[in-house]
């Protein structure tokens, strides 16, 4: 054997220890293995004997302090063989005490040739032990060579199993170490959670919940000791708005272990919870389920909120558009299913934008919120009304289906504006303009029925407002063909199918050319030559107009420096000027100072006309004709006298020149009133040091009553009709040779 083992001897007497000594050590063994054949003739069968490294004590407490010495240096003793006697010290009972005390785990021997100690005795003073023996005295070699083998062996297998048995411990201590931990993380998880959880079994027992559950359902202690999956579900579900039937959802996952499911509950309390279902697996089998149920309440508030951001109108309150339209979707369905009828009353205020240009936007919005009250307060329970935009609502007016019955609810909205709003301390009354539709026969789709219903509209305001259409076949072919100009109008643009002519304006006195005024003309590829009157309105009306004013401006303004460029007198080219242009979102200062650097045209060569009305729509324009008058623009006045009566802008607006309307020209020598009328203006400019013009001249009465009362620059047939940039270069080169003639004549 290779294993090497620990003896102590502790007997009083020394030839005890040589003895044993004699018979455990190896080489002494074999010696007397040998001498046994020798004097008996036959071998012994001795165990094959392990090493064994021997220590010897004469007394108790010396073989204590060596077997404490060792287990110390980690070099424990496997086996003592200690004398029942050994006076004057310890005897072997009180030794082996102290031995156990230091090393339980030693295998004792104990020696004894005496009879007062029987293994009876023994057993009361020591106990009942698997590690002690008695041996005889005398006693022979192979009895202590089989002892010394046997409990050494038993020594090292009680070892190795001890060893095992801790590393087996260990283990455990460590794997439940582990478990701890991870069931401490999972519970500290479970319990950190902000949603409530609670498991449960296939029995429908409660297997655990968080506290959170407790304090977020606010669920009494008493449902939950119960244990109850079922107790607790039916609570919850009485706490619901819906009554029974999340319990019934939860009982019909019974039967499908396998779904997960997602189930928002609303609590009578205000709470809006989300609860998520799943199956509570343990090695890919059910075991349960697991409820989770998350507090929701602040985002499903935040998208009620949002979803009725999305279908209402900020201002008023009231549904929007995109809510009309399902509305109207819906009163088609309820009507085909009733085989019933309703009306789209589509309304629009009268003149609301003077509301919003004189008072401000805010006073405008006011005035909305409150004709917003005013038609929701006549609107039935089962109808509805919305607001489209702007000063645009639409009611929908469900199962009436007599005309008289529409003409009754309409009658009773116009009346109720008749009374005043108080807006900004003014007493401000809003008229309305409403167009009806009607289904099915005005339309069978929410597009047709609000299309038509719009057409209706505009048909009243045609008619001054304050009045209300029903919608006829002939609206939508008035209407066809307005979208047929419009259309005409844009691709004449595209096709560059405008030019312009130049009208003359005299010198009466020097008959020298002094300006020019630009018109714009169309060369309509099957109607012919088409004048401003037959296509500007409508350009006005879709906004072309500023795209239209601005090539005019570019046109003019390109043309009258290559005049200048060929050798021609400098004039001025006057350019007409709308109130769209003025409101344009670029600046329409930059545009104009962008086109004269673009040109290279110095800017007192050119001169923008305005009309009253355009200046008086609004005293932004006033502001803007201030700085145009700084870049040296000519600022002219057109049509002056057929405007509005007040003439204090003249003194507000940066002004060079007024142009005395055709209209009283062409009475001169037949009406003394309109005589009397260009005196007065005529004197007026004089006293604010502004040029006078006279527009529409064509006789030479006209001219010669014009020209004694100092009204010195002309324009009109009667020198010349609107001339092509080619022709009018022509008259260039005649007139100032005809007004040269006059001047050398004159000297």
């Amino acid at each position: 054997m290779s294993e090497k083992f620990r003896l102590m001897i502790i007997d009083d007497n020394p030839s005890i220890h040589q003895d044993f000594i004699k018979i455990l050590k190896t080489e002494s063994a074999n010696e007397i293995d040998k001498l046994s054949v020798e004097l008996f003739g036959e071998t012994q069968n001795a165990p094959d004997l392990p090493q064994f490294e021997i220590d010897v004590a004469s007394q108790g407490q010396d073989g204590v302090k060596k077997i404490s010495e060792a287990l110390e240096r980690g070099e424990p003793f496997a086996l003592a063989f200690v004398d029942i006697r050994m006076p004057p010290g310890w005897d072997g009972i009180e030794t082996i005490k102290r031995i156990w005390q230091i090393d339980k785990n030693i295998q004792i021997v104990i020696c004894t040739a005496y009879s007062d100690y029987s293994w009876e005795d023994t057993v009361v003073h020591l106990g009942k032990t698997d590690n002690l023996l008695i041996l005889k005295k005398p006693f022979d070699s192979v009895s202590v060579r089989q002892l010394a083998s046997a409990l050494t062996t038993k020594w090292m297998l009680a070892e190795k199993t001890r060893d095992y048995t801790s590393t087996l411990k260990q283990q455990v201590d460590d794997k439940t170490l582990s478990l701890q931990k991870s069931l401490s993380l999972i519970k500290s998880t479970f319990e950190s959670s902000s949603d409530g959880i609670i498991l449960t079994n296939l029995e429908g027992e409660i297997i655990d919940y968080n506290s959170k559950l407790v304090t977020m359902l606010q669920v009494p202690q008493f449902i939950l000791d119960m244990r109850s999956e079922d107790k607790f579900l039916k609570y919850l579900d009485d706490q619901s708005e819906e009554g029974e039937n999340f319990l019934k959802k939860m009982r019909e996952l019974k039967h499908h272990p396998d779904d997960i499911s997602i189930d928002v509950i609303k609590l009578t309390n205000g709470k809006i919870f989300e609860c998520y279902s799943q199956p509570h697996k343990l090695n890919d089998k059910i075991i349960g389920r697991i409820l989770d149920f998350r507090d929701i309440t602040k985002r499903a508030l935040l998208e009620q909120k949002l979803q009725h951001q999305a279908t209402h109108d900020t201002l008023t309150g009231l549904a929007n558009r995109v809510l009309l339209l399902d509305k109207l979707k819906l009163a088609i369905k309820t009507s085909q299913q009733c085989h019933s009828s309703f009306s789209v009353l589509f309304i629009d205020f009268d003149r609301f934008k003077l509301i919003n240009d004189s008072l401000s936007h805010l006073a405008g919005d006011e005035l909305l919120k409150i004709a917003a009250q005013r038609l929701l307060a006549a609107v039935r329970s089962g109808d509805s009304l919305a607001r489209l935009g702007g000063d645009e609502f639409v009611i929908i007016l469900m199962n009436i289906e007599k005309e008289k019955d529409i003409e009754a609810k309409v009658g009773k909205l116009i009346s109720i504006f008749q009374e005043p709003f108080n807006i900004e301390n003014r007493q401000v009354i809003i008229t309305l303009s409403i167009g009806i539709s009607m289904y099915p026969k005005d339309g069978a789709t929410v597009n047709e029925l609000l299309r038509n219903a719009d057409a209706a509209m505009y048909a009243a305001k045609a008619q001054k407002g304050n009045n209300y259409k029903f919608f006829t076949a002939q609206m939508n072919t008035e209407n066809l063909a307005i979208l047929d100009k419009e259309i005409e109008l844009r691709q004449a643009i595209a096709k560059e199918e405008f030019f312009l002519q130049y009208q003359p304006q005299i010198d009466s006195v020097s008959e020298k050319l002094v300006a020019v005024e630009a018109l714009i003309r169309w060369n309509h590829p099957t109607r012919g030559i088409l004048l401003p009157i037959d296509f500007i309105p409508l350009a006005e009306e879709t906004g072309l107009i500023v795209f239209m004013g601005e090539w005019v401006l570019r046109k003019a303004c390109a043309q009258n420096k290559a005049w200048q460029d060929a050798g021609f007198p400098p004039i001025r080219v006057a350019v007409n000027v709308t109130a769209q242009q003025f409101k344009q979102e670029l600046s329409f200062v930059e545009t104009v100072k962008n086109i004269l650097q673009e040109t290279k045209l110095e800017a007192k060569y050119l001169e923008l006309e305005l009309t009253e009305n355009v200046i008086l729509s609004n005293l932004e324009i006033i502001r803007t004709a201030a700085e145009l008058k700084k870049l040296g623009v000519i600022i002219a006045i057109d049509d002056f006298g057929t405007g509005y009566s007040s003439l204090s802008y003249l003194h507000k607006i940066p002004l060079d020149r007024l142009k005395i309307d055709r209209s009283f020209i062409q009475h001169i020598q037949s009406n003394k009133d309109d005589e009397v009328i260009i005196r007065a203006v005529i004197a007026m400019a004089k006293n604010l040091n502004l040029e006078v013009l006279a527009e529409g001249v064509e006789t030479l009465d006209q001219l010669n009553f014009l020209k004694k009362n100092q009204c010195n620059d002309v324009q009109g047939f009667y020198f010349s009709k609107p001339l092509s940039a080619n022709d009018l270069e022509n008259y260039f080169n005649q007139h100032t040779q005809v007004a040269n003639k006059k001047s050398q004549e004159g000297e």
